[in-house]
């Protein structure tokens, strides 16, 4: 949508038009009074003819007073397109219009006017300036039948006729360009307004995408917290027995000291992974652990969801030996999945498998995608893009999406 243009703005004033407008005024202007000496000259040799080169001096008269209007006007005609719609527009333009019915030097300039008036789309205008183009026919032909001595008949009124519906074309040309330019404007203004309310949502959606990733990391940086804690306090309960326990055999000092060791590698592993935001004061929940993960399934099967958890290459109670944040991203990971395939894919079965991959664990989550469309309770809507970013901090990833007929989640973080 790149190439939508904003809408039409109001012409400004000549001093500011560019020099293609200027050049359309001039040409405007000039073909106007071409063709309306052209009009001029044809109407006044056949005046010529009609009284054999002796035309009343009064016809004449008018003859040349036609001249002078027609000049004036075919010359205006085209510098008076810079003018703003409005009242002063239509002022301008309207007696310019019922010069149709009186100068035949007038007549292109006329007929410009008209069309420019018909770009209003104002009803009002339009009968108006109908009804001055009548009257100023009518008043043309009533001076030139006095001036020929001749009384006003059936070949006057239908002149008037014939030349007030002559009007009607370049009047309704210009109303149908009108409604035309009114029609792409505010197609502009939708598809501007539709733009903007895009990029509004796309906005939106990238804000809420950091808000989960925020949390999540948030979530992530305060079990790391109460998990190095924990590692910290049993390094301080076994150095404080060590420095106070002057009884403790040499046996008891070495199995202390192990535990200290132990301890501490095991919070300088930990501490790798924790992020530098601060701790949210909410949500004090214990850390899982392994049989948290039996937990997890457990209630899940309760509540009627059928699924199939294996394991690949290890065992729940490898896990136990390892790092507590592997054994807590994978808590978060399988209630996300197990709660997503709930949501959007009830009673369908789910398949589950836990692996280890060589330095890698991962979980793999598969099941069916419903056959019809399922509308799940409200929620975020986030939740696994919030397990993508746990992973990704962790030094691994996720992904997700339907592959054929199956919806799958893959995730997988260093051993």
């Amino acid at each position: 949508m790149s190439d939508v243009r904003p809408p039409t703005r109001p012409p400004g004033p000549p001093s500011v038009r560019s020099g293609r407008d200027w050049m359309i005024a001039i040409a405007q202007s000039t073909a106007s009074v071409i063709l309306g000496g052209v009009v001029l000259l044809v109407s006044f040799g056949s005046l010529v003819t009609e009284f054999d080169d002796q035309p009343p001096v009064g016809l004449v008269l008018v003859v040349l007073l036609d001249a002078v209007v027609g000049i004036g006007a075919t010359l205006a005609i085209g510098p008076l397109r810079f003018l703003r719609p409005g009242r002063l527009h239509t002022a301008v333009h309207l007696p310019l219009a019922a010069l149709a019915g009186f100068s035949s030097w007038a007549i292109p300039a006329a007929g410009i006017a008209l069309y420019r008036l018909g770009t209003r789309r104002r009803l009002a205008v339009d009968v108006s300036t109908l009804l001055a183009v009548t009257m100023v026919t009518a008043a043309a032909l009533a001076l030139d039948s006095r001036l020929r001595a001749e009384a006003i008949g059936a070949a006057e009124l239908t002149a008037v006729a014939v030349v007030t519906l002559l009007a009607v074309i370049p009047l309704l040309s210009g109303r149908t360009v009108g409604t035309r330019e009114a029609l792409m404007d505010s197609w502009r203004q939708r598809a501007a307004a539709a733009e903007r309310e895009a990029e509004s949502l796309a906005r939106e959606r990238d804000a809420e995408a950091a808000r989960v990733r925020a949390e999540e990391r948030s979530a992530l940086s305060r079990d790391m917290h109460d998990s190095i804690s924990h590692h910290l306090a049993a390094i301080a309960l076994h150095a404080g027995a060590m420095a106070y326990r002057e009884d403790l055999p040499s046996s008891e000092l070495r199995r202390a000291a192990a535990t200290v060791r132990d301890s501490a590698q095991q919070a300088n592993r930990e501490l790798h992974t924790v992020l530098t935001s601060l701790r949210d004061s909410g949500g004090d929940a214990p850390l899982a652990d392994v049989p948290a993960l039996s937990e997890i399934v457990g209630t899940r099967r309760a509540a009627g969801q059928d699924f199939d958890l294996q394991w690949q290459g290890l065992t729940p109670e490898d896990l136990a030996h390892r790092d507590r944040s592997t054994v807590v991203a994978l808590a978060r990971v399988l209630t996300e999945v197990t709660a997503n395939a709930a949501k959007h894919a009830p009673g369908a079965p789910l398949q589950l498998t836990i692996s280890r991959e060589g330095e890698q664990v991962r979980l793999d989550a598969r099941n069916p995608l419903p056959e019809a469309a399922v509308v799940p309770p409200t929620s975020t809507g986030h939740g696994l893009l919030g397990v993508q970013e746990r992973m990704r901090l962790l030094g691994g990833d996720a992904r997700y999406g339907a592959e054929g007929n199956t919806f799958r989640v893959e995730a997988w973080m260093p051993w």
